[in-house]
């Protein structure tokens, strides 16, 4: 086979050709060095309006917890750690690497991802020219896969786009790796698409479904007999198994999948049917409108009228490719199957904690955006309207997926992070390095319920920034929820009840060599809410000493306090500890293992610190 193009010419019908040769005038092919600048140029200008975009936004409290994370190095253990329940080691190393390189630098990130997209639009663009030849029709493909809303919220997002955007790049590759094996090099598709797949399937093993379009593809491009086409492609296909078992064994060892169940068949088809509103939606420049309560998280709110134009477009577009080029079916088949895998996945994962809402959030569909545009473009070149009807089309899809792209952005431009961040760190440079911080959550707005660790000082410590925490030096300031460093106190919701003072002793507990006291708790309501706790704890000793603390619930169990900033210093002075995890209050106890100990117990609060006014 001497390459593709030819194989795509001899396709065209004569009808086709009569049509192409009556609009020649009036639009012609240009040179495919022509075409590929003008790739090039949709893929750069694009990519870089995205960043500027981006970058009206800023973290997200995943973004924030696994740059935490990714500051604990490139190890083996870490880069295997899930992500919920994913193994997605790509995810962890890019994140380590920004914990290296530009701790919480949005800017870095932004550029990271402005290169990524950029690629994957220029080898989109590419692998359309190598189908179809100099036409127009490359051009068209590249802008609509560019323009997609499917694919930006997983940009703007950097928790969803170090997952898709490399996804993207080499699920890409990996289709460029097909047509070389078609087009009989073989040895180079070899080379470069089974470790394509690997990368891809360890950023965002869901990526694997790419595998599906590439079997499409290498079926549309088939020229000998089915027999004979399956007795050359099996070695590539036994190639591409090779990363597929190999990520399957790393997810086997160290997975960590979710106990979930697939809902009803009723519920399954509800779900079915708005996962499909999806890419239908997208056929109509859709979704134009997104949730509000969900913020910058991406998820769809499209009204009927824009699934009504959609599935208009995909109807027309599918009978074009039963009348004209059913070949071009397989892609459509291939965007069918994406679907439904992607509704039992999310059905049987999320529903039961989120019901329907993954259904229409784009992290989970940015990559069908591959094969939906190929099914397109593969079929829309064979449709029969005039250059002014078909330039009007194109126009009208442009304008209503900018407004799908700007209404995405004007939510995303109200993300508080930035706010809260640059004022954090302008407030952090003035006050310097023995600032003395309690070690309170992160705003709301900022870390949702389900943040592992929403706490302040492990994002401070990422970043390089240094701070005081809890420290006995000075009573702790706090941080409030715009970012100012503000005078603070403990506001206590329970004191210990001490003991009564022996005659002729100055303290009523005293922990001397290793031993454990526990002491009742008297709260200050009569209400014993759970809440991740703070003590501050009055002593005195001749020496530092290293005590563990516990609060002990009403259910007997009990959690371990954070020591705050460690040893408790000699003299007279107060220890600031916790935060704890969540939970009521009974006792508190205290252990030390030091024979040598000699430490005084004045008093006990337990509280919340609040902003002294």
């Amino acid at each position: 086979m001497r390459g593709i193009q030819g194989v795509l010419a001899r396709r065209r019908t004569a009808s086709e050709t009569a049509v192409r040769r009556a609009s020649a005038s009036r639009f012609t092919a240009p040179e495919p060095a022509a075409l590929r600048a003008l790739v090039v140029g949709v893929a750069v200008v694009q990519s870089v309006v995205l960043g500027l975009l981006a970058r009206r936004g800023y973290w997200l409290s995943d973004d924030l917890e696994f740059l935490v994370q990714g500051g604990r190095g490139f190890a083996p253990d870490e880069l295997l750690t899930p992500v919920n329940d994913h193994i997605a080691p790509g995810l962890r190393f890019v994140y380590a690497a920004f914990a290296e390189l530009a701790p919480l630098n949005w800017d870095f990130t932004v550029a990271c991802r402005v290169l990524l997209q950029a690629l994957a639009i220029a080898l989109l663009g590419l692998l359309l020219l190598r189908l179809l030849g100099s036409t127009w029709w490359v051009l068209t493909g590249t802008v609509v896969y560019a323009l997609t809303a499917l694919s930006m919220p997983s940009f703007m997002s950097l928790s969803s786009g170090v997952n898709n955007l490399p996804a993207h790049v080499f699920s890409l590759l990996l289709l460029h790796a097909t047509v070389d094996w078609s087009a009989g090099h073989r040895r180079r598709a070899v080379a470069y698409g089974p470790f394509s797949l690997l990368v891809s399937l360890a950023c965002w093993e869901k990526s694997g479904l790419i595998l599906v379009t590439a079997l499409a593809l290498a079926l549309y491009l088939r020229e000998p007999p089915l027999k004979l086409w399956l007795r050359r492609t099996w070695p590539y296909a036994a190639a591409l198994t090779v990363p597929v078992v190999a990520f399957g064994i790393l997810y086997a060892a160290n997975g960590n999948p979710s106990d979930g169940r697939l809902p009803g068949f009723g519920t399954l088809v509800e779900l079915a049917g708005r996962s499909f509103a999806v890419p239908v939606g997208a056929l109509a420049g859709g979704p134009w409108t997104w949730t509000p309560s969900s913020g910058a998280f991406g998820l769809a709110e499209a009204p009927a009228v824009v699934v009504v134009l959609g599935g208009i477009v995909a109807a027309g577009l599918l009978a074009t490719a039963w009348r004209r080029d059913r070949r071009a079916l397989l892609l459509w088949a291939s965007v069918g199957i994406y679907t439904l895998v992607t509704v039992l996945l999310v059905g049987y994962g999320r529903f039961a904690l989120f019901g329907a809402t993954f259904t229409v959030h784009h992290h989970y569909w940015s990559d069908l955006s591959i094969p939906l545009t190929l099914a397109v473009v593969l079929t829309a070149r064979s449709v029969r309207l005039p250059p002014l009807v078909a330039t009007g089309a194109m126009v009208a899809w442009t304008a209503a997926a900018i407004v799908s792209l700007v209404n995405f952005a004007q939510y995303w431009d109200d993300n508080p992070s930035r706010p809260y961040f640059t004022t954090l760190r302008a407030e952090l440079d003035q006050a310097g390095p023995s600032v003395n911080l309690w070690d309170t959550r992160l705003p709301e707005s900022l870390s949702i319920a389900l943040s592992a660790d929403p706490r302040v000082s492990p994002v401070l410590r990422t970043a390089g920034i240094p701070f005081q925490l809890q420290a006995s030096s000075s009573e702790p300031r706090m941080v409030d929820d715009t970012g100012l460093i503000r005078p603070a106190h403990l506001t206590p919701w329970a004191t210990a009840v001490m003991p009564p003072k022996k005659k002729g002793q100055i303290c009523s507990v005293l922990l001397q060599g290793a031993r454990t006291i526990t002491l009742p708790l008297k709260a200050t309501t009569a209400e014993r809410p759970k809440a991740a706790w703070f003590l501050e704890v009055g002593h005195l000793s001749t020496r530092e000493h290293t005590v563990a603390v516990e609060l002990v619930g009403t259910d007997g169990r009990t959690v371990a306090v954070p020591a705050g900033s460690g040893a408790w210093p000699a003299g007279l002075a107060n220890s600031y500890l916790g935060p704890t995890p969540a939970t009521d209050l009974a006792a508190v106890r205290f252990r030390t293992t030091d024979p040598e100990s000699n430490l005084c117990i004045g008093s006990v609060e337990v509280g919340l610190p609040q902003v002294s006014q």
